[in-house]
């Protein structure tokens, strides 16, 4: 498996100038890539169902070629979703943190 570096993202309960919702989790977020250092903020809504660890821990997020594989073996962290059309992302339990794989396929 082949885990490509995409980004840290770190909860927070501030306002920022967001650039998208995630629906399916219920999340706001600032985009990664317009961010120097590649960091992502994201701010849950009160009835998101995503992993309390997701909501509080920051993460380290890997694009990866198949969700499957990356998750084979390791306890996931809620469910696989789809933020965008092509898009999948998963969450994994890691040493105490939670650490996200994104599948990324051309539609």
């Amino acid at each position: 498996m082949d885990y490509k570096f995409s980004h840290i993202g770190i909860p927070t309960t501030d306002d920022k100038d967001w650039d998208g919702f995630c629906e399916p989790a219920k999340f706001h977020y600032t985009d990664f890539a317009k961010d120097e250092y590649k960091v992502e903020y994201v701010k849950f809504e009160a009835d998101s169902n995503a992993h309390d660890l997701v909501k509080t821990m920051p993460h380290v997020s890997y694009f990866v070629d198949s969700i499957e594989e990356a998750i084979e073996g390791r306890e996931v962290l809620g469910d696989i979703f789809s933020p965008a059309t092509g898009v999948r992302v998963a969450y994994v339990f890691h040493k105490g943190s939670p650490v996200e794989f994104l599948e990324i396929k051309e539609v």
